[in-house]
């Protein structure tokens, strides 16, 4: 929009259209760049960014002593971590149901919290281990099912059911998964198969991987916006009214983004819609608009 603007006010686009160049001769450099600077933000930039913030998620969490319920997503199944101060469980899970409240082929490892004296020290001991068929998240609690109990120095015992209590709800329990910003372009795709596999709802990813698809084509749509703005001739007035008018749609077309892409990460829109169609719209109305005012 400055570009234009000044380009504008000097009357270089009055010149330049009455040498015979259409608009589209001199917006093909813009979108020629809005295209390349998509394309460096979603492969390269985003990786770079990614790092940075799955290292100061890590890193906030170890010095506000956060994130004591952690949960990954691995080639061979999901991790679990739950605890407190004295103690905590090491949970391994071959699938996932139930939208995250079922646990299938189950480990989980218990530890204690090692004391010098009386004060704790940030060693752990071996407590048990327990191999479950499936585990039910309940209200405070999981429930395991036909499992094999294994403490130190005793023989496995073998029983029908057993509770174990936690701070985990259903409702969070998904949401402790790795964050789609910590996730880069090149290796979202693996990790929403390894998330599909372990029966996971793989929507937020999955979004994010389609509206960073979707970035240089959102580029394109915002530098036609800040074009169609500037295009008005100096002379002919309203030059600030269409400025405004430009700064609102650029706000528009963002929270209409933001409003898609929340649809898409609930499931409440297929991913691809909920990325795509927000630039593609604008981008064809641009495109139209400028169509219309230069060629009839």
């Amino acid at each position: 929009m400055l570009a234009f603007t000044r380009l504008n006010r000097r009357s270089e686009l009055s010149i330049i259209r009455a040498s015979g160049l259409s608009a589209w001769r001199f917006l093909t450099p813009v979108i020629a760049l809005a295209v390349a600077l998509g394309l460096l933000s979603s492969l390269v930039l985003n990786p770079f960014a990614a790092k940075l913030a799955e290292s100061f998620e890590f890193e906030r969490a170890r010095l506000l002593k956060i994130g004591q319920e952690i949960a990954a997503v691995a080639d061979n199944g999901v991790w679990l971590r739950q605890g407190d101060d004295t103690s905590q469980f090491v949970i391994h899970a071959r699938k996932v149901e139930d939208s995250g409240r079922t646990l299938l082929d189950v480990k989980m490892i218990e530890e204690q919290r090692l004391y010098a004296g009386r004060q704790p020290t940030s060693d752990f001991a071996f407590v048990r281990r327990i191999d479950a068929e499936r585990a039910v998240l309940n209200d405070g609690f999981w429930q395991l099912e036909n499992l094999v109990e294994n403490l130190p120095n005793q023989p496995p015992e073998r029983k029908d059911s057993l509770a174990i209590p936690t701070s985990l709800d259903a409702v969070t329990l998904l949401d402790k998964f790795a964050s789609p910003n910590t996730i880069g372009f090149w290796d979202l795709p693996g990790f929403i198969h390894q998330t599909r596999a372990a029966g996971l709802d793989a929507s937020r990813y999955t979004m994010r991987w389609y509206t960073l698809t979707a970035t240089p084509i959102l580029y394109v749509a915002m530098a036609l916006i800040g074009a169609l703005a500037c295009l008005r001739l100096q002379r002919l007035g309203g030059t600030s009214r269409l400025l405004a008018t430009g700064v609102l749609a650029a706000v528009g077309l963002y929270f209409f983004t933001q409003f898609s892409a929340s649809l898409g990460a609930t499931g409440a829109a297929p991913p691809p819609v909920a990325a795509w169609s927000p630039p593609l719209f604008v981008l064809f109305a641009s495109l139209a608009f400028i169509a219309y005012r230069e060629d009839g």
